[in-house]
């Protein structure tokens, strides 16, 4: 069902393609206010601001009613618009896109809005799907007007197979002849991994009862926040603008580490060994019976599997989605709801727990749009009422361009904050924006030369980009840094203090330092350490936190770092997951630098800020006596580059580890962001420790 939705909408898009080429385009006879001209600079930003009272949009206001801040300096407002969504025409009058460029041309003008309809076919029953039809084929006759764009999309789909056309009739007979499109909880499965992992884990089994079916909902869920995530990246790419995303999905429980799901298992070896067993001709064999399913590929997904943070990731989702200027509008489209699970199925005689799936889910759309400054819809037989909440948010904006008084090209995130003068105002508008550097300037000529890829696009696998966004903090100026790691039942941080909070006078006499580590689930008690800084003291370590070796299991660190002067404490809190006994690596590791200022030494750091005079030492616990070990580095798209990284292996007297080191001169590199990445190889198993960092003047 997922194979033919899919194949529907990549149909539909290329049939408003093809269809409308062959028509001729209308004429727009409305005149557009002529715009002031823009000079065209790197510091040229624009600004949607959203303004409302007591709930109804304002559209009455003039560029002397705003105010806008840039990290709280006053900006000075020199373009001006009001855009006024223009109301829907038939659809034979709407002008469609011939080529792909002028799709994205007609995206990127400011008088279009920019929609998209994401179904969530794994997360939405087929009673769901069957009644969200109607008030969403309703929304959009009466939301999308002629100069909007929209387009649909699914988990199965990559953002980059995404149309947007002016034309709903594809759409709507989408939703119409596929109105079963829901496939949660359907009594069969048409995946074959997921046919898969039915057999390899039984529920007629009471050792494997159970697995299958979680395992096939975390499986569902990650595919869902990647393809998410990939929409996301690949609408920053096409417009600065607000972009909205209409999400048909009944939520996700975003499970945590699991090590019970993770347990070993009665009857099934270590992935990568066959059993022993006698074979059709009555001889012993190392391969299963002829019929049998091998149970190798089942194990790794299920040790994959258990292993992932979906919450976690989803916070990750979340800061992305507002730094792309995306807001996210999601349905529930089961209505009322009582039980989260059908009562035919096990899980829901467990009431308790069933309340806690359903709480779970709601909260994971309450939280997309709340964070997003979208609408979540949920718990209502009526959804086509709280719809009409799009169509006031999106009736009308304003467009506010400055030229920024920071012309630095240092790609560091700005803050941004847009005001009414008048009070009683409610105004929403994006938080900030990404500063460009001079490569990605370059990039983007080079982009609009050969009208292909938006700039900024890129093929980057998601574990990537989830590495590249913990480099948010050295993008601007922040007063400490930390950098946690861990393996062998061991925590370890680095601190360092940014050199303007040193030299300030509070920080003369030094200060001290409260460490609080805590395991998630409670299977360590709390550890707490402090460490004196003497005056001047930049950076401190703490090698080993704890008594002992730790259990496995994600572990939250909370550090207070207060100066002897008495003013107040700088704090944050970061986290760090123990990997089990299993594992051929640890989980990030110790960073040092050589350079200038260090001679001959290597000195530990958590700046991740580099200079191409230094060179940069990554060390990862090696956790496994044997396997293949292998470096790289990657660029921010994703590609690996030429640039050999010295390997070596080492037993740290800090640690109490074996380490695997590896060692890169950054002379080679330009300005920009990198992953240096230490890989560990066995029995087709491979296990990855990822370190970014950013390569600045």
């Amino acid at each position: 069902m997922t194979q033919k939705l899919q194949r529907a909408c990549l149909m539909a898009s290329a049939l408003a393609l093809a269809v409308l080429s062959a028509a001729p385009a209308a004429q727009n006879t409305e005149q557009k206010q002529e715009q002031p001209r823009f000079r065209g600079g790197a510091n040229l930003v624009r600004v949607d601001a959203y303004v409302s009272r007591d709930g109804q949009p304002i559209a009455d206001l003039t560029a002397d009613d705003f105010e806008v801040l840039e990290d709280g300096a006053p900006q000075r407002i020199e373009s001006f618009q009001v855009i006024r969504a223009r109301g829907p025409v038939p659809q034979a009058a709407r002008v469609e896109p011939n080529t792909v460029a002028e799709a994205r041309a007609m995206a990127a003008d400011a008088d279009a809005r920019l929609f998209v309809l994401f179904l969530d076919v794994w997360h939405v029953h087929v009673e769901g799907s069957f009644r969200a039809q109607n008030p969403i084929i309703n929304l959009l006759d009466r939301a999308v007007g002629q100069d909007d764009l929209i387009g649909v999309m699914t988990p199965e789909m990559s953002a980059r197979n995404l149309t947007l056309a002016r034309r709903t009739t594809t759409i709507e007979g989408i939703l119409r002849d596929n109105w079963y499109w829901g496939q949660r909880q359907r009594l069969n499965t048409a995946d074959p991994r997921e046919q898969e992992l039915q057999m390899c884990y039984p529920d007629s089994s009471s050792e494997t009862a159970g697995i299958a079916q979680e395992l096939i909902d975390r499986r569902r869920e990650r595919k869902t926040l990647d393809a998410i995530e990939d929409l996301i990246i690949h609408l920053e790419g096409i417009r600065e603008e607000r972009k909205f995303v209409i999400l048909l999905s009944e939520g996700w429980r975003l499970p945590r580490r699991d090590d019970r799901l993770a347990r070993k298992l009665a009857g099934f070896g270590i992935p990568g060994t066959d059993p022993i067993g006698v074979g059709p001709t009555g001889k012993l064999t190392s391969r299963p019976a002829q019929g049998a399913a091998g149970t190798d590929s089942c194990e790794r997904e299920r040790q994959r599997l258990a292993a992932e943070d979906l919450e976690l990731d989803f916070r990750t989702l979340l800061q992305r989605a507002n730094r792309a200027n995306v807001t996210f509008y999601t349905v529930d489209p089961r209505g009322l709801v009582v039980f989260d699970e059908d009562l035919s199925t096990r899980r829901a005689t467990d009431v308790i727990g069933d309340r806690e799936r359903l709480s779970a889910r709601q909260d994971s759309l309450r939280d997309l749009a709340a964070n997003t400054d979208g609408v979540a819809i949920l718990n209502t037989n009526n959804i086509e009422a709280p719809l009409q909440r799009i169509l006031a948010d999106t009736s009308s904006y304003y467009l506010l361009g400055y030229y920024s008084t920071n012309t630095k090209l240092d790609g560091k995130f700005r803050k941004l904050t847009v005001r009414v003068k008048k009070p009683g105002f409610d105004v929403r508008a994006r938080p900030g924006y990404l500063a460009p550097t001079e490569a990605e300037l370059a990039v983007a000529r080079v982009d609009r030369l050969m009208n292909g890829a938006a700039p900024g696009h890129s093929d980057i696998p998601p574990e990537l980009r989830r590495a590249l966004d913990k480099l948010a903090p050295s993008r601007a100026s922040v007063p400490m840094r930390v950098q946690v790691g861990s393996g062998g039942g061991r925590i370890w941080l680095t601190t360092e203090l940014d050199a303007t909070v040193v030299k300030s006078p509070e920080w003369q006499k030094g200060g001290m330092a409260h460490i609080v580590v805590e395991h998630e689930r409670g299977a360590a008690a709390p550890i707490q350490r402090d460490v004196t800084l003497e005056s001047g003291q930049r950076m401190f370590k703490v090698m080993d936190i704890g008594p002992g070796s730790l259990p496995p299991g994600r572990y939250v660190i909370r550090l207070s770092l207060a100066p002897t002067g008495g003013s107040l404490p700088l704090q944050t809190t970061v986290d760090v997951t123990v990997p089990d006994a299993a594992a051929l690596i640890g989980t990030n590791g110790l960073t040092l630098r050589r350079g200038p200022a260090t001679g001959l030494a290597y000195v530990a750091t958590a700046d991740a800020r580099f200079q191409r005079t230094e060179r940069i030492r990554f060390e990862v616990p090696r956790l496994s006596s044997d396997g293949t070990v292998s470096a790289r580095l990657i660029n921010r798209s994703g590609q690996q580059l030429p640039l050999e990284v010295a390997l070596g292996e080492r037993d740290d007297d800090e640690l109490h580890l074996h380490v695997i080191v590896a060692d890169l001169t950054l002379a080679a590199l330009g300005q920009g962001e990198y992953i240096l990445e230490i890989a560990v190889e066995k029995e087709g198993k491979t296990e990855r420790a990822s370190y970014p960092f950013r390569l600045v003047p």
